[in-house]
């Protein structure tokens, strides 16, 4: 059975961001619960943020059409002397390549490229090293038909 549509839609972005060949390598997962080790760093931790829904006009068999928009969190995580720079150098990375060109799994999922709402970048201060995270907000935009989370349905 497919999963709901916001779970594929984070698991491709990790799979974007591996191939993307980013300072994080394959350190990329998806809604992480524990803190990466220092050894994994850098990394990036993509989870769920908000999703709004509205239908839309012409639904199929009295079923609307909902227009949802997800809101995903990527965050760049680094450790080190340059932690700072290297957080912002690795969530520059993912602007490039997950930006309006993006292609891949993702695009695949979306009716348009997620377009990035804004970032966020601060010390974490319960870390024992120095550890700067980037925090990045997406909007990933994408239809469902209504009563079916597990599928993109086709524009009305």
């Amino acid at each position: 059975m497919a999963q709901h549509m916001q779970q594929q839609i984070l698991a491709a972005w990790r799979v974007d961001l591996v191939l993307a060949a980013t300072l994080a390598g394959d350190s990329v997962r998806v809604e992480g619960r524990n803190a990466y080790p220092v050894s994994a760093l850098p990394a990036i931790d993509i989870s769920a943020a908000d999703e709004g829904i509205e239908p839309l006009s012409g639904g199929r068999g009295g079923l609307a059409t909902l227009h949802r928009e997800f809101l995903v969190d990527v965050t760049s995580i680094a450790t080190g002397d340059q932690a700072r720079e290297q957080a912002m150098e690795l969530h520059a990375q993912i602007e490039e390549r997950m930006g309006p060109a993006a292609g891949g799994v993702l695009a695949g999922l979306l009716i348009a490229p997620p377009r990035l709402r804004g970032i966020r970048g601060q010390w974490d201060d319960a870390a024992t090293q120095p550890i700067y995270i980037v925090r990045g907000m997406w909007l990933c935009r994408y239809l469902t038909a209504e009563g079916a989370p597990r599928g993109p349905a086709s524009h009305p």
